[in-house]
C-alpha cells in the first residue's frame, strides 16, 4: 500500500472516530447538570466537528495534489496583497481578544470561570500563532 493510501485510510478512520465522539459528548451533554461540564462538553463536540472538519480538507488536497499543502495552491482572482493585509487585522483581533480573555481571568476568583476562559486563552493563542504561520509562508493563489 502506498504511503499515500495509508494516510487516506488513516484519516478517514480519525473522520469517523472525531464524529462519533461528537455523537457521544451531544448525549453527555443531556446528562451532566452543571454548567461547568456542560460548557466544557460543549467545547469538546465544536472540537470533534472542527477535527473532522479539517481532516476532510487535508483528504481533499491530498486526493488533488502531490504537492506539499503549503505548495498546494488555491484559485482565486483575489490580490495575495489584500489577503494578506486582512490576515494581519485578524492576527491583530485575536491578540486584542487574548488580551481581553486575560483581564478577565485577573477579574475572577471563581475556579471554573477561570478553567473555561483559560480554554478560550488558549485558543486565542493559538489562532494566533496559526495566523502568524500562514502569512509567514503565504500560501499561493493562482494568478
Amino acid at each position: 500500500m502506498k504511503l499515500k493510501d495509508k494516510l487516506i485510510k488513516l484519516i478517514k478512520k480519525q473522520i469517523g472516530i472525531e464524529k462519533q465522539i461528537g455523537k457521544s459528548v451531544e448525549k453527555q451533554l443531556e446528562m451532566v447538570h452543571t454548567a461547568a461540564a456542560k460548557l466544557l462538553l460543549t467545547e469538546m463536540r465544536y472540537d470533534a466537528r472542527k477535527h473532522a472538519s479539517i481532516l476532510q480538507g487535508i483528504l481533499n488536497v491530498i486526493a488533488d495534489s502531490d504537492s506539499p499543502l503549503w505548495e498546494s495552491e488555491i484559485d482565486s482572482y483575489v490580490d495575495k496583497e489584500v489577503v494578506k493585509r486582512e490576515l494581519q487585522r485578524h492576527i491583530d483581533i485575536e491578540q486584542d481578544t487574548l488580551n481581553l480573555v486575560k483581564e478577565e481571568i485577573k477579574q475572577t476568583d471563581d475556579e471554573g470561570i477561570k478553567l473555561l476562559l483559560g480554554h478560550i486563552a488558549e485558543d486565542e493563542d493559538r489562532h494566533h500563532k496559526l495566523l502568524r504561520t500562514i502569512v509567514s509562508n503565504s500560501y499561493k493563489i493562482k494568478s
